[in-house]
């Protein structure tokens, strides 16, 4: 399936310059400008206290801006330091699997055993953050969610890498878990199947999927038919991880919904026949177990309300005659690949972002 690349670049040009200095350029030039008159008032933000302060007292030595300009660059200096340990270690942890057209992704991380004794001067507090952000990363290519905070998966880093734990002698914990709207799971693969992991002191492999839905989380888009005839809907966002537009050719609305267990059996029904027979071994490669069951789906709704579903735009089937019905486009959502270890040729066939 294709990977969005597009998107808005954001330029900020003047953020090197200072605000008096930008001030002096306009009065210069002659050229006015807008101030948010909230900025004057303390009450509103923290950024307003503290000008407001610096504008009103006189501060101690280690608080003047000459102090304060010191102490942000030892932060920063310490952070792209941190950004530096992060990206040589998400290149040891190693996906042996990325599947679009189901959202899952396979994985074996890397063992950060190795990470203390190379990096000694970081505390285990830093080396837990590391941890953290090793896993953001890979859970950013198949969360539903825009943003992972770090914070959120301090409980994950004791799951995945039981290595940085004060009792890193008792055995691997790796019953399946879930974070950040992603579900884990430990396993071994062979060529035919998807089995429960034999748990030892190794590091297992991972698959990683879209938390199971509830009903209360249960995505629903609703395309109605188009008053302008033969024209395509707006690109939608489903579900955080599917773009998807359709031009609704039928007479009723199109909606986009997770699959649901009871319509499988009458999807297949109507496939055409050379689908019908690879549906199943499909389903058990591409989205096993209860992935399925998070796969989008397009579903006619008819006047009665009964619910027909028409295709599985992921895994690019549809029943017989759904021309007469629509069409549809769908891509993946846009991902950052650089510095994962994907293997040879994965970018080249993902098409994804590498930069």
């Amino acid at each position: 399936m294709p990977i969005e690349t597009g998107g808005i670049q954001v330029y900020r040009p003047f953020l090197s310059f200072s605000k008096p200095r930008l001030i002096v350029t306009c009065l210069t030039e002659k050229i006015e400008w807008f101030e948010d008159h909230t900025n004057k008032d303390p009450t509103i933000t923290v950024r307003n206290a503290v000008r407001h302060i610096y504008n009103n007292h006189s501060m101690p030595a280690a608080l003047t801006k000459p102090a304060i300009l010191a102490l942000s660059a030892r932060v920063n200096d310490r952070a792209a330091h941190r950004s530096e340990v992060v990206k040589s270690w998400l290149a040891k942890c190693k996906i042996t699997g990325f599947e679009t057209r189901a959202g899952t992704v396979r994985v074996r991380f890397a063992d950060l055993n190795q990470f203390r004794e190379s990096e000694p001067v970081w505390s285990p507090t830093d080396a837990g953050q590391i941890a953290a952000e090793l896993l953001r990363q890979i859970i950013l290519l198949v969360t539903p969610q825009e943003h992972v905070d770090i914070t959120s998966l301090h409980g994950a880093v004791q799951h995945i890498f039981p290595e940085l734990c004060q009792h890193s002698n008792q055995p691997l914990d790796a019953t399946a878990f879930t974070t950040s709207g992603v579900y884990f799971k430990a396993i071994q693969t062979s060529s035919f199947e998807i089995q429960p992991y034999p748990f030892d002191n190794q590091k297992c492999e991972w698959l990683i999927s879209r938390q199971p839905y509830t009903s209360g989380t249960l995505p629903k888009l609703q395309l109605d038919v188009p008053t302008i005839e033969d024209s395509w809907s707006p690109w939608h966002l489903y579900d955080g991880r599917y773009w998807i537009r359709v031009k609704n050719l039928s007479t009723v609305p199109l909606l986009i919904q997770p699959l649901k267990r009871e319509q499988l059996s009458e999807f297949r029904a109507s496939l055409k026949k050379v689908d019908r027979a690879g549906l199943q071994q499909l389903l058990k490669e591409k989205a096993p177990g209860n992935v399925r069951w998070t796969l989008p789906a397009i579903v006619k709704r008819e006047e009665d309300g009964k619910e027909t579903v028409v295709a599985l735009p992921s895994l690019d089937l549809s029943v017989n005659g759904s021309e007469s019905l629509g069409r549809w486009e769908i891509r993946y959502k846009k991902i950052y690949t650089a510095d994962l270890s994907l293997g040879e040729g994965w970018l080249e066939s993902l098409g994804a972002e590498s930069a």
